[in-house]
């Protein structure tokens, strides 16, 4: 570790490091990394360095680096570590680490020992109504982030089978090869659709009361969802005509 440390100190101001800097690095990290004794010294040097964004992309380091803040319950602090490296082709430690922390802060905010598999896929979810939760950085991930919707034309064969045939097919039906999915994937597209269903329905009908009662209310309605509707996605309301005024 001494040589490593002299090696930063030498060439703490050149940028690139020395093709020799990184993988050893590497390797010193790959070494110690359960010895937390060496590993919180080595940290420090490391992140304290005008290197370290080159040294974090090395999958061992940043994985020891972002350990030790995550040891000391430092999760926010080892998170936005985590979120500047680039590590190339990706790791699947790193990913592992990630989810780590999140379902450690789910685990504390729920106040439970440890979370069942439903909650660590709610933890861990990529998208809820547009809005990003807690997707692992794409500088992490071994094959970028995946989408996890279903191509356009495989929605359409579902939604028209949902229009025409049935929201809540058999299992004959789900195994049709039409759709290009397992009879698993098509169970759960059809019960996420019947739930999305039964909420708007739980939505519109208190509408639909209020309309009954005053004719006025069901314009008034329709500006509104015609003014909101048009959130970009970034998720910025336009302002209104008269905010702007």
């Amino acid at each position: 570790m001494q040589s490593f440390l002299m090696l930063l100190r030498e060439h703490g101001n050149t940028h690139p490091p020395p093709a020799e800097l990184v993988p050893l690095a590497g390797s010193l990290c790959r070494d110690i990394q359960d010895d937390l004794t060496q590993m919180q010294p080595l940290v420090s040097a490391i992140l304290d360095s005008q290197l370290c964004p080159h040294l974090l992309d090395n999958a061992d380091v940043a994985l020891v680096c972002a350990r030790v803040p995550a040891q000391r319950e430092q999760q926010q602090a080892a998170c936005r570590l985590l979120e500047g490296c680039r590590v190339p082709g990706g790791s699947r430690e790193l990913v592992q680490l990630w989810n780590d922390i999140h379902y450690d802060l789910a685990r504390r905010k729920l106040g439970v020992a440890a979370l069942t598999p439903v909650q660590k896929f709610r933890c861990r979810k990529r998208y809820c109504w547009a809005l990003a939760l807690n997707p692992p950085p794409a500088g992490l991930c071994p094959d970028g982030l995946k989408s996890r919707n279903f191509p356009r034309e495989v929605r359409r064969r579902l939604q028209d089978f949902a229009l025409a045939v049935s929201i809540n097919p058999s299992k004959a039906q789900r195994v049709r090869t039409e759709f290009g999915l397992t009879a698993e994937r098509v169970y759960n597209w059809f019960a996420n659709y019947r739930r999305c269903q039964q909420s708007l329905l739980q939505h519109v009908q208190p509408a639909q009361r209020v309309v009954a009662k005053d004719p006025g209310t069901k314009e008034r309605r329709l500006d509104r969802w015609c003014h909101w509707s048009a959130w970009p996605r970034d998720g910025v309301p336009p302002q209104s005509p008269d905010a702007l005024q």
